[in-house]
């Protein structure tokens, strides 16, 4: 099979790996489009965490079986499913967990192994690019978590990568008043067309108005000016690993009755209505590219070095058509 390895850093190849088999209660799923992730792109550019090369990364994966019509989405996680997290249905936090492209291989390749389980079906009429979309807008629901935005609310997100963008989707289509904000102009411009107000800098936001803040970037900075624009009793969720640790106005927080908290992941309920948020609310894709898994390489390059006007891109495997 085609398969794009990681072999540490940001050296990549395409190679010839042999056909995947699938085990007991196992099916091999064909990929028909495979996102990039902000993950992957961390251990593109050396922090690869636990990720041993060589590895097939990736974890976004849309595509089908073998023998069957229409498209699955692969939900990526499996916890221990014996702890008494993975009991209260959080397994994206369970000490034990496995990651598609972390713990196994991943899903840039023409196929992989999933649990049967792990598959979920995607609606008629949904396309393969909206699809690929499910597993990011899992990550922005498992921010929400416990939260019940109402319309009106202010939201704040900072960062427009697919996350901060997703971010804005999902507010907007809750009815709350959005501001986002990122370096990029043209990623300004496609929150705004998503429906967000939009400022040059996370300086710009007013202080202390938003009910909740999401810092899909992850820095002291980023966090800093998230913690300055959330009103009193508001709730910061970093989500962005920028930046591993930092100082954090304690006091302030105090003051102010704060809440920050941090957000891993998704459970498969997130996954699920994710997928069901897709279906209902039509989203703007102008933001994705889609290139061949053969260029995963350059692909990989363009996205470090900020050479495409792409904020996501779709690999898709040889030969595979929607």
């Amino acid at each position: 099979m085609e398969a794009l390895v990681w072999l540490g850093g940001d050296r990549l190849a395409i190679d010839e790996l042999a056909d995947v088999e699938a085990g007991e209660g196992e099916v091999v799923f064909e990929v028909v489009l495979a996102g990039i992730c902000g993950s992957d792109m961390h251990a593109y550019r050396g922090a690869g965490g636990k990720r041993v090369p060589p590895l097939v990364l990736g974890h976004e994966a849309v595509g089908r079986l073998a023998g069957e019509d229409g498209l699955y989405v692969a939900f990526p996680l499996a916890g221990c499913h014996a702890c008494a997290i993975c009991a209260e249905g959080h397994e994206n936090l369970c000490p034990d967990r496995k990651l598609l492209g972390l713990d196994r291989p991943g899903t840039f390749a023409s196929t992989v192994v999933v649990p049967r389980s792990a598959l979920l079906a995607v609606p008629a009429g949904m396309t393969a690019d909206v699809a690929a979309l499910t597993e990011p807008l899992a990550t922005v629901i498992g921010v929400f978590e416990g939260i019940a935005l109402r319309p009106g609310q202010t939201v704040q997100v900072i960062g427009c990568g697919s996350i901060g963008l997703l971010a804005v989707y999902f507010a907007v289509s809750a009815g709350c008043h959005v501001i986002a904000t990122d370096p990029v102009a043209a990623r300004r411009q496609i929150a705004l067309d998503m429906g967000a107000t939009v400022v040059d800098a996370a300086d710009d936001f007013a202080a202390r108005s938003a009910h909740y803040v999401i810092d899909a970037v992850g820095i002291e900075a980023t966090w800093s000016a998230a913690l300055r624009s959330v009103r009193p009793g508001g709730v910061v969720i970093v989500v962005g690993l920028g930046q591993m640790s930092g100082t954090v106005a304690i006091g302030e927080m105090i003051r102010s009755g704060i809440t920050l908290k941090g957000s891993y992941a998704y459970s498969r309920e997130d996954f699920a209505d994710a997928l069901a948020l897709l279906a209902r609310v039509p989203i703007n894709t102008t933001w994705l590219e889609r290139m061949p898994l053969r260029d995963g390489p350059a692909a990989f390059d363009a996205l470090a070095h900020e050479t495409t006007s792409a904020v996501k891109i779709l690999l898709q495997p040889e030969g595979v058509t929607d």
